[in-house]
């Protein structure tokens, strides 16, 4: 039986008996037909007719291709659904999970089909996240689960993977009716037995489908046994299984974030290991002191004398410099030990941090492998010849954080196309090669990640964009006249502002750039861009990673333990001679106040800053050791106290905060220029 409104039903039915002659007459009208299925397509959706909605989608879009037979299809299921309509039942028979007779897999774009695999499949591995976080929130569960399920209905139907549109849109509606903590756990369950049918539907479709059409209703789990689960090149494995062929376990990331918090425990109880050794050194020196102490007792009182020291207390002061001497040996040895001890202990968490830390690692090529997809597609559909070159695809980040860099990428190297790369034969008559380039590059340096997106195309026209500037109201002439290349082309991040005169789909609308942008904002970074009118144009991403295995140089500031990532301090030198009044203190770089000069300088090593040329150096009052350590990421509120990074967990659970470099080095420029000698006097601190 139905469940909708039987006002809706029988208004459904009427427009389903008034539309039927334009898909029986004969001759047909093949138009009229096409009308005719497109409207009740309609007509279904808003009566709650969502299987038969659905299927005059499915047979409306073979008719457009060209397929006449779909109509003879569409009459047959307009008749089967008056009649199971007027007898109160739904109007196709078929129900998930199984699948309609027509739902079948079509064939796509392989460039289309990859980024679409890639996207699905790190949605996939998202609902495995969420998933194993079940017992937390189950409720919070279900709803990330949904989302991520809405999302993949949402790209399925964009390529026209009408199976896993069908799929993704039956499985919603059992989450949505998830409201409280066992509904949602049941959900959750239900999720887990057909988590196997949507990777199978994404990698052979043709099988799943079929099994799912077997016999009874079992779960997936048992009748998708066979089902090869495949994970396409694009994206590194994901399902929690263990996979013979390759001989590797495939385990959800939260699981390893889980294993390297209990190693970073470890870490702790190590460090704790590392003080008590120490202390036992120390414990074993006075010892020794304690020891030649009594030793010279002896030596002034001399030999026994009659009318001298009582015997008994000489022979009780020899014992206690024995039994001294051998607890010094005890003490030492054990110290050693101990010493030893977290020595191996150390190289044992670091290497275990390490390979769990690669394992949710990826490369970014990976990254680069999907804005070549999205390249060449826009340029078959633009009839533009683009080559792709990269730079620093071994370089390795976190996957999660690879993720958010693709959709500020994708916007950049999507306008590299539409408004950078000419036609084959403007740039043949410009005396170009036919094809233009698109060199993607990246380069980490510390906790620093660095993407370049370079065209050779017609570039950015300055006078251009001072042009259309004024135009739209944006600046004045006055200031148009007086801005220089950077300024006009920060222009592009406004919002609406386009170089392009027509707007399609992909580009001339002006939110490109304000996407990227705001992306990259919200990964704390900045963006970069330069241009050479008719010859190319360049956008520079600088990221800060937030969180990964980073090692660090410790350094000590008016009694703060510190860290700045090793990678940035190019020197370390005592603060001497006639420059050493120009180093500013690192305290008073993060407070604003006057210090006493610094004992040790470390020059810092930006990689690529803007002002190269500047000092760069900043002044500590005592310097550590370098080590690997896990950087942690800085919730909102500490990160905007200051120029920091992130936060390291020493041990015993205290907290040490690593400085960002590239946020410290203005403001140490500034000490320093303050403090250049002038024709006045700089005033003293007191």
């Amino acid at each position: 039986m139905t469940d909708a409104d039987p006002e809706l039903i029988r208004l459904l039915i009427q427009e389903l008996q008034r539309h039927a002659p334009a898909l029986e007459s004969e001759p047909r009208d093949t138009a009229a037909a096409l009308r005719a299925v497109h409207a009740l397509k309609g007509s279904s959706g808003l009566a709650g007719e969502r299987e038969l909605a659905a299927a005059l989608e499915r047979l409306y879009r073979r008719v457009r291709e060209g397929d006449e037979s779909a109509l003879d299809e569409a009459a047959a299921m307009v008749r089967t659904a008056v009649r199971r309509l007027s007898a109160g039942e739904s109007a196709v028979a078929a129900r998930w999970p199984v699948p309609p007779d027509d739902l079948l897999p079509r064939p796509f774009d392989p460039l289309v089909r990859a980024q679409y695999a890639s996207e699905v499949g790190d949605r996939l591995a998202r609902i495995d996240d969420a998933l194993a976080t079940n017992d937390t929130d189950p409720i919070e569960a279900v709803r990330a689960i949904y989302r991520h399920v809405h999302t993949m209905k949402g790209a399925a139907s964009a390529v026209g993977d009408e199976p896993m549109s069908w799929f993704c849109h039956g499985l919603e509606e059992k989450l949505k009716v998830a409201e409280s903590a066992d509904a949602a756990r049941r959900a959750m369950g239900e999720v887990a037995q057909w988590r196997v049918v949507l990777g199978a539907l994404l990698d052979e479709p043709e099988t799943a489908l079929a099994t799912l059409r077997g016999p009874g209703h079992a779960p997936a789990s048992a009748r998708l046994s066979s089902i090869p689960a495949r994970v396409p090149e694009s994206d590194p494995p994901r399902p929690s299984m263990f996979d013979e062929a390759t001989a590797t376990i495939r385990i959800p990331a939260v699981d390893v974030d889980r294993l390297l918090e209990r190693f970073d425990l470890l870490d702790r109880i190590r460090e704790g290991l590392a003080a008590r050794a120490h202390r036992g050194s120390e414990v074993a020196v006075s010892v020794r002191e304690l020891r030649a102490a009594l030793v010279d007792a002896l030596r002034l009182i001399g030999p026994a004398r009659p009318w001298g020291a009582p015997v008994a207390a000489l022979q009780r002061i020899e014992r206690v410099v024995a039994s001294l001497g051998e607890l010094r040996d005890e003490l030492g040895t054990s110290s050693a030990r101990l010493h030893t001890s977290e020595q191996v202990m150390r190289d044992g968490v670091s290497d275990a941090k390490k390979q769990l830390s690669a394992m949710r690692q990826t490369t970014v090529g990976r990254l680069f492998g999907r804005l070549t997809t999205a390249i060449e597609s826009e340029a078959r559909r633009s009839g533009r010849a683009v080559i792709v070159r990269m730079r620093g695809a071994d370089e390795t980040i976190d996957r999660r954080f690879a993720e958010q860099l693709v959709e500020p990428c994708l916007q950049l190297v999507r306008n590299a196309v539409a408004h950078g790369i000419e036609p084959p034969e403007l740039r043949a008559a410009l005396g170009k090669p036919p094809s233009g380039t698109i060199a993607l590059g990246a380069r980490k340096i510390g906790n620093r990640l660095s993407v370049t997106i370079e065209d050779d195309g017609a570039g950015v026209d300055g006078a251009d964009v001072q042009a259309r500037a004024v135009q739209a109201g944006l600046v004045t002439p006055e200031l148009a006249d007086a801005a220089d290349d950077d300024t006009l082309l920060s222009l592009l991040f406004v919002p609406g502002f386009s170089t392009r005169e027509s707007s399609d789909l992909l580009a001339g609308r002006g939110i490109g750039l304000e996407i990227a942008r705001g992306g990259i904002q919200r990964m704390r970074g900045a963006i970069r861009l330069s241009s050479r009118a008719g010859a190319g144009f360049s956008a520079r991403i600088d990221v800060p990673i937030e969180t990964g295995l980073v090692r660090v140089l410790w350094v000590v500031a008016g009694g703060e333990e510190l860290a700045i990532a090793a990678a940035n301090a190019r020197r370390v030198r005592r603060n001497e001679g006639a420059e050493a009044a120009r180093v500013p203190h690192l305290l008073a770089c993060l407070d604003g106040t006057g210090r006493a000069p610094p004992r040790y300088a470390v020059d810092l090593d930006l990689h690529g800053d803007d002002a190269p040329d500047l000092p760069t150096s900043i002044g500590v009052d005592a310097i550590g050791r370098t080590e690997e350590v896990l950087v942690r990421p800085l919730g909102p509120l500490v990160s905007a106290l200051g120029p920091f990074s992130g936060a390291v967990v020493r041990g015993y659970g205290s907290l040490r905060l690593a400085i960002d470099a590239w946020a410290i080095a203005p403001r140490a420029r500034a000490f320093s220029a303050a403090r250049t000698p002038s024709s006045a006097p700089a005033p003293s601190h007191r």
